[in-house]
């Protein structure tokens, strides 16, 4: 994977010298919507479906000029929302069974494949029936468009936002679940009929619905564009094949947000935002215990490792820590800022982490991880009213340098106030 890492870094060669204009007329849809003669079902109709609305539900709105942009629950770079959702249901009243496309916009699921003995569980180690699957596909040309090469990296963090944000619609049910990246993608994918356009990245399953095995899929699904225009990206597309391992452990068992009450964290996903500015505020020590609980035990059980500057907190040095052990004592405020591009939000920040991982086969998977982490931060966060904004441009070799470390930067994520 490091190759594909490499040619999506930023230098500050590539920085001087590349190009800033982006004709945002010709900005692809970001969203997929199926015909109206499919059968389409509003979430709030469903007393056991009301919680998917968390998933990605608008939360606000903004206009700039004459153009309205819809905020969702979870974030994406760029706003570009290349993440797409599909969920396979069993065993709800009034509902049948099938495959559905999830529809943020419109609060609705849309009806594409009626199950009988078939199931996307086929494609699965285990095959036996579950009550609900979630499946995150990504439509790489969304983010393409604007990033280019260096959009397989949002690509993966978006994915992790997503997971993330399913997660915590489910915490807030108390459904148990498991995160398994290990599935035949690429049948899978061609039995949804994507055409390499659109392409799976993880799922999310609840409990066994009944102990029967299922079949393959008995037809195609309907291909319908998740773009209103797509071009082909090669680089994109052999990623994607050459990424796919399917030796993850299942993830099961997170206790990330299992301390917030359902008011409290039902509020923090109704609030989510990403910041713009910072007031350059303190917070306290205590406040970054709380939003870091148990975040670094569970990124080091996957190999991420997370280094963080102290800009601002309370009641401890000052400096650069590796996971919570101080490395270099002293004012980064202005390296940080340089690292990101300039970007003020780093620096300005009360603390600003920075995930990587040690070159490995892993890479997808640990990348999309990243980004999990970053949506329980982003929640944790907002329940304390305080800020943060995930930063995913950044000076890749002077940051490695800083950080006195070989692994692969991925994200960079700013909190404070």
């Amino acid at each position: 994977m490091q190759k594909f890492h490499d040619k999506t870094d930023i230098n500050a060669k590539k920085y001087l010298t590349g190009s800033n204009f982006i004709d945002y007329r010709t900005q692809p849809r970001a969203y997929k919507s199926y015909p109206s003669f499919f059968l389409s079902f509003n979430l709030d109709d469903f007393e056991e479906l009301k919680f998917i609305k968390n998933i990605g539900k608008i939360t606000a709105s903004k206009t700039y000029g004459n153009v309205k942009v819809d905020l969702r629950a979870n974030p994406s770079a760029g706003g570009l929302y290349p993440s797409e959702i599909y969920i396979q249901l069993r065993g709800i009243k009034s509902l049948v069974n099938g495959i559905y496309h999830y529809e943020a916009i419109e609060n609705k699921i849309t009806l594409i494949h009626e199950l009988s003995n078939d199931g996307v569980e086929y494609y699965f180690e285990d095959k036996f029936q579950k009550k609900i699957i979630f499946l995150i596909s990504n439509a790489y040309f969304r983010s393409d468009w604007k990033y280019e090469k260096r959009a397989i990296r949002y690509i993966l963090l978006d994915t992790g936002h997503l997971l993330g944000s399913i997660y915590a619609a489910l915490e807030l049910e108390k459904i148990p679940f498991n995160i398994d990246f290990n599935f035949d993608k690429n049948s899978l994918n061609e039995d949804f009929s994507f055409d390499k356009f659109e392409s799976f990245y993880t799922s999310v399953f609840t409990q066994i619905h009944k102990e029967l095995e299922c079949k393959k899929l008995r037809t195609p699904i309907v291909n319908v564009s998740a773009c209103d225009y797509q071009l082909k990206e090669n680089f994109i597309e052999e990623f994607y094949i050459e990424a796919q391992k399917d030796f993850f452990p299942i993830v099961s068992n997170i206790n990330l947000l299992n301390d917030l009450k359902k008011e409290d964290l039902q509020e923090a996903i109704n609030n989510r935002r990403s910041i713009r500015a910072f007031k350059k505020e303190e917070i306290s020590k205590d406040d970054f215990l709380f939003i870091t609980k148990n975040i670094f035990e569970f990124a080091q059980k996957y190999e991420i490792e997370i280094y963080f500057i102290n800009n601002n907190v309370k009641d401890m040095k000052k400096g650069l820590y590796k996971n919570v052990n101080l490395q270099k004592e002293g004012d980064f405020k202005e390296i940080a800022t340089k690292l990101a591009l300039n970007q003020k939000l780093s620096g300005d920040s009360a603390i600003t982490l920075f995930f990587t991982a040690k070159n490995s086969e892993e890479y997808f998977y640990l990348y999309i991880l990243t980004g999990f982490i970053s949506q329980i931060l982003y929640l944790r966060s907002t329940h304390l009213n305080i800020s943060c904004s995930g930063l995913g441009a950044y000076f890749d070799d002077i940051s490695k340098e800083f950080l006195e470390t070989e692994n692969n930067i991925f994200y960079l994520f700013a909190i404070g106030k």
